[in-house]
């Protein structure tokens, strides 16, 4: 698939997870999964269906005959052994039980289980993730760009929004909450990495959806901060100029994403050349 299309599948596998950790509900014995979204999030993975005795498996080959089993039940078991010991521990034929070694398997599943429940989401939402090639280029980031300036043009809330949604989540940037302001801003920023306890953002966005005013403060930036703070509350105001507006917020995010781009590629290099020279 395309970047833009991977980009989006790995926002809404995010989003799926957090849907089914927050629906989950685990008493002991008593779990309940929502199964028409694990279904959808089992179908973006490569685990491929098989019933067996009654049950409903996914399972992908890992060495040799163990294969890692997912039982599509209530409880989420991930096993990592062959498909008939899970038929044998989940739904035992009568004459199975009349072997000793059979029941203790039956009764103690530790020896095999990977995984359960939350666990078990976690693990296949990553198996999902490991199927999308999120590298980009420049010309990947000019699609993304392009798209914005539409969204721009349009004056559509909704297709800057989802421009929005790609570029951070290729930043890592996160919504930022002030309150005191006159009229409604959406604001958003990228985490600045100080070692401090205290908060610390850089790259301040703020998005009036009403009038569909787009503006960057550059630099740091600290909600414990009464300077930062007093600019954003006079920003709303129109006592405050932005250091950029309109698209060029977005060209500044396709620098940022390109920087970190280099900058992911640069310790994978130097991780794996120190590696060659490890006696």
């Amino acid at each position: 698939m395309p970047f833009k299309e991977n980009l989006k599948a790995k926002i809404n596998l995010d989003r799926l997870l957090q849907k089914l950790v927050s629906t989950i509900r685990e008493p002991p014995g008593k779990r309940w999964v929502d199964k028409v979204l694990t279904q959808e999030l089992l179908d973006m993975t490569d685990l491929k269906h098989k019933k067996v005795n009654y049950l409903h498996l996914y399972i992908r080959p890992l060495a040799g005959e163990i294969l890692e089993v997912l039982v599509f039940d209530n409880e989420l078991p991930i096993y990592h052994t062959t498909v008939a010991d899970v038929a044998l521990r989940k739904s035992p034929h009568w004459k199975q039980m009349f072997s000793i070694r059979n029941i203790k398997k039956i009764m103690n599943d530790q020896d095999v289980i990977i995984s359960k429940g939350k666990e078990s989401l976690k693990r296949l939402q990553a198996n999902a993730l490991a199927r999308l090639d999120l590298t980009y280029s420049r010309d990947d980031l000019m699609l993304l760009l392009e798209d914005a300036r539409q969204g721009l043009d349009r004056e559509s809330v909704s297709q800057i929004g989802e421009s929005f949604d790609l570029f951070f989540e290729l930043l890592d940037f996160q919504p930022v909450f002030i309150g005191g302001l006159d009229k409604d801003l959406q604001i958003f920023a990228g985490p600045k990495h100080n070692g401090g306890t205290a908060p610390a953002f850089e790259h301040l966005i703020l998005f009036d959806e009403e009038t569909l005013s787009l503006g960057m403060k550059k630099g740091a930036f600290s909600s414990k901060s009464d300077l930062d703070l007093a600019w954003v509350i006079k920003y709303a105001r129109s006592e405050e100029l932005a250091d950029l507006k309109g698209i060029d917020v977005f060209k500044f995010l396709v620098e940022l994403a390109l920087d970190k781009e280099q900058s992911q590629n640069l310790d994978f290099v130097k991780a794996h050349s120190s590696l060659a020279y490890i006696p």
